[in-house]
């Protein structure tokens, strides 16, 4: 795609059009380092914000000769900035009681970006061109992130589904955001294919809504797979039956469907051949779905995280626990829905990964911002709802008003299950890109039917100045924010990837001075002390990632090794007391706090502790008793001497046990050498 530079200086909202989808590509391109844990998603934020000031900037030198149409705002468009607005100040307003303020503070930022995005886009109003350069570089971007995806998909199935790749996630599918962007995309150049009246064009708009259709199926993630069918139905229903709505062929419509089923049904069948293909198959979203829900681990977990969201909700019931503070309240909720379900399966899972986010952005909403942010927020929706039905009543736009409403449904339905939603720039760019076409649309209605210009809120050359310099200095906050924690990301992966030990330290330390809140930094530089021996100087960076999300058993494990080898006993068995308070239902965490008992002298308590273990999985107990007090070679003896005994190979959470081994070698130094780590560590092995 060519892009004339001259033209945008002269037309800045051209810079926003042209390249704001480039940040949907920003998240897959290599050669950055990232951390292992929690890495931000700052490519995409610090792209959008460097965009969104520089074209507010060149709008502040060019204010005077910019037209009317771009500052003059109609009603229905104030309103709708107006209720997003009172959202994100609310958000901002949360930062002053959470317990992590920076995390509020980056979702606010988040939320601020959005709503400068959508003002910018719907003062194009005038400006087809404006769209037509969105919907070029847009297509452009889903046409490569598409084809990625397949070839990942047919061809790189055993590379990337965690046969040889030690159980990540595969590069596109099933990575934060990918599925939504699709589930977007696919509607919205649905209605550019009805919609253009020349074939050529209709053609590639066509093939691009059913390459989008693909990735969505392809993604791994069913949540933008249902989110996208429920949109795509609804469209080509409305598109049938409402007069204006009505493409010019019925024909094209009936091909465009057909196009859409027959992706949907071969991806459906099975091959009979062995093939990339098919391996391809045993991994896919429509098998996914095909298992079902009731016995799936994926959707208990979800119930478990919308579980724990809805109990901060009924201990905060009106503010919330704040903006993105759903981890660190995490702990504290947890414990509350063990107590208040006892004997619910849910809760003895996911004790040992990591909570990202609720899996479900509307519980999260009402976990961190309460019933008045939430209220807030349906009001932003209810002021989009009533903009898109004001857009389908355009006599020739309604089509491609109605592919954007069909992919802001498809979006809200996937929010429902999905951890990415907002939080990422992907889906949430092309919601709010979807927001602007539906309000251009509308803005259009308003005006014909008003046909004068008192539907219009005049701004003077005063007000347009304080109004775009105010969005220019907040988008110059942002690059500043989104910079630091940009900065202090890759400097935390350059330490995690540092041979030089000194090295490793330095970064960790620069990483800490750019970005002091980072909760997954101070982890990671936490353990490199413990594994360089300092465990004292060690502790204050791991009980801060323990109390701001960092807080899964394992994570308290180590934090307790490291308190207790530091020589403060007391402090790691409160560790670990405080753990099981969270995590009841854990085996390890229980033999491993009855272990710290006895150490402290207090048997009574560590008997009892240790029959609640033995209650829970009597099997798992012992074999966990055996390798915390005796280490792994009496572990093993013990095993195969009796059956009641788990051998330490089958001890869950697997993470716990490297845990274990790390700690036993500081308490039987003489095994280091020995037995089963001796074997392990041979190079004949």
């Amino acid at each position: 795609m060519k892009i004339n530079f001259g033209k945008l200086a002269r037309e800045p909202l051209l810079i926003l059009a042209a390249l704001w989808s480039l940040a949907l590509l920003a998240p897959h391109l290599p050669g950055l380092p990232r951390p292992s844990v929690s890495g931000l998603p700052w490519r995409q934020e610090l792209l959008l914000s460097f965009l969104l000031c520089l074209t507010l900037g060149l709008l502040l030198r060019r204010s005077d000769t910019q037209p009317d149409s771009l500052f003059n705002t109609p009603r229905i468009k104030l309103r709708l900035l107006f209720c997003g607005a009172l959202f994100a100040a609310w958000m901002w307003l949360s930062a002053t009681w959470a317990a992590h303020p920076p995390a509020a503070v980056h979702l606010a930022f988040q939320w601020s970006a959005y709503l400068i995005f959508l003002a910018l886009l719907c003062g194009a109003v005038s400006r087809p061109r404006v769209v037509r350069a969105s919907f070029k570089s847009l297509g452009a971007v889903i046409w490569i992130l598409g084809i990625a995806c397949a070839v990942e998909s047919w061809f790189g199935a055993p590379l990337t589904d965690g046969n040889l790749r030690n159980d990540l996630k595969p590069i596109f599918r099933g990575s934060g955001g990918f599925g939504e962007i699709m589930a977007v995309a696919a509607p919205l150049f649905a209605a550019l294919a009805l919609q253009q009246k020349r074939p050529r064009r209709a053609l590639v708009c066509g093939a691009t809504a059913v390459l989008a259709w693909l990735g969505t199926i392809q993604s791994l993630e069913r949540a933008p797979f249902i989110g996208a069918s429920v949109g795509l139905l609804l469209f080509f229903a409305v598109a049938l039956l409402k007069r204006n709505c009505r493409p010019r062929r019925l024909s094209r419509l009936g091909l465009l469907a057909a196009a859409f089923a027959g992706v949907l049904i071969l991806q459906a069948l099975p091959l009979s051949s062995p093939s990339p293909l098919a391996a391809s198959r045993d991994t896919s979203t429509l098998t996914r779905l095909q298992g079902g829900f009731s016995h799936d681990a994926n959707t208990h977990v979800r119930l478990l995280f919308w579980g724990i969201g809805l109990e901060m909700l009924r201990e905060h019931p009106w503010q919330g626990v704040g903006g993105n503070n759903y981890e660190v309240a995490y702990t504290e909720a947890r414990a509350q829905f063990s107590a208040r379900h006892p004997d619910s399966p849910l809760a003895g899972l996911n004790d040992y990964l990591l909570a990202v986010y609720a899996h479900n952005e509307y519980v999260q909403m009402l976990a961190e911002l309460g019933i008045i942010g939430f209220s807030l927020f349906v009001f932003f929706a209810g002021a989009l709802a009533l903009t898109l039905r004001r857009a389908l009543r355009h006599p020739t736009q309604a089509l491609p008003a109605l592919g954007a409403g069909a992919g802001m449904l498809a979006f809200a339905i996937s929010s429902g299950a999905s951890a990415s939603s907002f939080r990422y720039f992907g889906g949430g760019l092309l919601f709010f890109f979807a927001a602007a076409l539906v309000a251009r649309v509308a803005m259009s209605v308003h005006q014909c039917e008003q046909q004068a210009a008192h539907g219009l809120i005049l701004l003077n050359a005063g007000r347009r100045l304080a109004v775009v310099w105010c969005a220019a200095v907040l988008s110059f906050a942002m690059i500043c924010s989104f910079g630091t924690q940009a900065a202090g990301s890759m400097l935390h992966g350059l330490a995690q990837t540092s041979v030089d030990q000194t090295d490793a330290e330095n970064f960790y330390k620069a990483s800490l001075r750019f970005n002091q809140s980072s909760a997954a930094t101070h982890y990671g530089y936490g353990m490199w002390l413990v594994g360089a021996g300092r465990m004292e100087e060690s502790l204050p960076h791991l009980r801060y990632a323990v109390a701001r999300g960092l807080n899964s058993s394992t994570c308290y494990a180590y934090l307790a090794s490291a308190e207790d080898e530091a020589g403060d006993v007391k402090a790691s068995e409160q560790t670990l007391g405080e753990a099981v308070r969270v995590y009841p239902r854990s085996v390890f965490l229980r033999v491993r706090h009855a272990a710290e008992l006895v150490r402290a002298g207090r048997d009574e308590e560590a008997g009892m502790e240790m029959s609640a273990a033995l209650l829970i999985d009597s099997r798992a107990a012992r074999g966990w008793y055996q390798l915390i007090v005796n280490d792994i070679d009496a572990a093993i003896v013990a095993a195969r001497n009796n059956r009641d005994i788990a051998m330490p190979g089958e001890l869950q959470p697997e993470a716990a046990v490297f845990a274990v081994l790390a700690e036993n070698e500081k308490r039987f130094p003489e095994a280091v050498n020995t037995g089963w780590r001796a074997h392990m560590r041979s190079t004949k092995f």
